[in-house]
């Protein structure tokens, strides 16, 4: 019997990069449909999405730094948005200077439909493998998706 040679991080990386430009290209007929009519710039769609991930409000500034967007950049997409209805903002109570910006419903919606489609393109991926392969690829996501949020950004996986 051959031993078998684990794969090297090289080949592991290209196989995952192959396999997650499979799903964004099977993926963009569904995010491409949500996002068809909707007059967003690049950073006001990415705005969008950091906002969905934080509970609590963002003063434009911290908005910003989490874009690496200048301070104007952050403050036109807000504007923007808010305009759109999609956010909303309000001056902070101890720096009126400050305003403070959080996802509106209708910028709610807007991103639990991109969520939603890229979501279908996973499914329709995976609806197409066999029984075992399915068997083969959750085994294989397992240890990854166990190792929570905190874990995984402090080791890149």
């Amino acid at each position: 019997m051959k031993p078998t040679v684990s794969p090297s991080v090289e080949t592991v990386t290209d196989d995952v990069v192959g396999f997650l430009s499979h799903l964004k290209k099977s993926g963009e007929a569904h995010i491409l449909g949500v996002a068809a009519g909707l007059d967003l710039s690049f950073s006001q769609l990415r705005a969008l999405f950091v906002l969905a991930d934080c509970h609590d409000e963002l003063a434009v500034h911290e908005l910003a730094a989490r874009l690496g967007s200048s301070m104007a950049t952050a403050g036109r997409a807000v504007q923007a948005l808010s305009r759109a209805g999609m956010v909303t903002r309000r001056e902070d109570e101890q720096d009126r200077r400050v305003k403070r910006v959080r996802l509106a419903e209708h910028g709610r919606v807007l991103v639990a439909g991109f969520v939603h489609a890229h979501r279908e393109a996973v499914r329709e991926c995976v609806e197409s493998l066999s029984d075992h392969e399915r068997e083969q690829l959750s085994k294989a996501l397992a240890p990854i998706l166990a190792r929570g949020d905190n874990e995984s950004s402090a080791i890149g996986c």
